[in-house]
């Protein structure tokens, strides 16, 4: 008896630890959907015990997502570690109706993940390459774009003591240090994430729910040494800039 007791502990002490897989829900739109491969095969290199979902409808905002039984039925579904909401591009800083809609659904999501006993999370989206087109006044500017998304989901944030990842930051600190490779972050339509970009998500993504340095990333898919290197920079200068 002895002689198993002391073979028990000896193997509790060398065996490797297992974690439980931790669970990601994705709500959002074509900003999270287009991301969804890169940010798939990014935890799948970096983190294989971690389980994605995504819940996305193109062009539609948090306002639908919690006005559909369907996203909360699955938001109750299961034990999720992490809920991610992201509103559609452009409304959380146009101010008015728009931006009270947003920190509305923010609000109503986070009691009903929280509820579940889930941690939420808000995907800061970026400013559109040249600003809004269809809003001008407001939008006139990548930069002026930026500042109202961010400040708004930073509000939202604090509102609801829900954890912020910050891709828009990181989008900012490309173009502050490479403006060529800022462009290259955008498809044609100067909005949605190319393939780089999705990766400038990812990255974020990652670190922020892992809590690990994004520097440490390996995988990079198709994109350059050189420019994977760069990205992951930017991500972990934007986690830190706004901790």
């Amino acid at each position: 008896m002895l002689k198993l007791i002391l073979f028990l502990l000896s193997f509790s002490f060398t065996a490797p630890l297992i974690l439980e897989a931790k669970r990601i829900l994705f709500i959002g739109n074509s900003y999270t959907s287009q991301c969804s491969d890169t940010i798939t095969k990014l935890f799948k290199n970096e983190s294989p015990d971690w389980k994605l979902t995504f819940h996305t409808t193109g062009g539609k905002d948090l306002a639908y997502h919690l006005a559909e039984p369907a996203t909360e039925k699955l938001i109750r579904s299961q034990k999720w570690d992490f809920v991610i909401l992201q509103e559609q591009s452009q409304k959380s800083g146009l101010g008015g109706k728009n931006s009270q809609g947003f920190h509305d659904a923010v609000a109503s999501f986070s009691k009903i993940i929280r509820d579940t006993g889930s941690t939420p999370c808000l995907y800061l989206t970026w400013g559109r390459k040249a600003g809004d087109k269809k809003n001008p006044k407001i939008y006139p500017n990548y930069q002026a774009m930026q500042k109202k998304i961010s400040t708004a989901y930073f509000k939202a944030g604090k509102n609801n003591q829900a954890r912020i990842l910050p891709v828009g930051l990181a989008y900012s600190k490309v173009k502050q240090q490479d403006q060529a490779l800022f462009e290259s972050l955008y498809k044609k339509d100067g909005s949605h994430p190319s393939e780089i970009g999705a990766y400038v998500a990812s990255s974020v993504f990652w670190a922020g729910l892992t809590g690990k340095d994004p520097t440490t990333i390996k995988w990079r898919g198709r994109i350059e040494k050189s420019k994977a290197i760069r990205i992951r920079q930017a991500a972990q200068s934007a986690l830190e800039k706004q901790r």
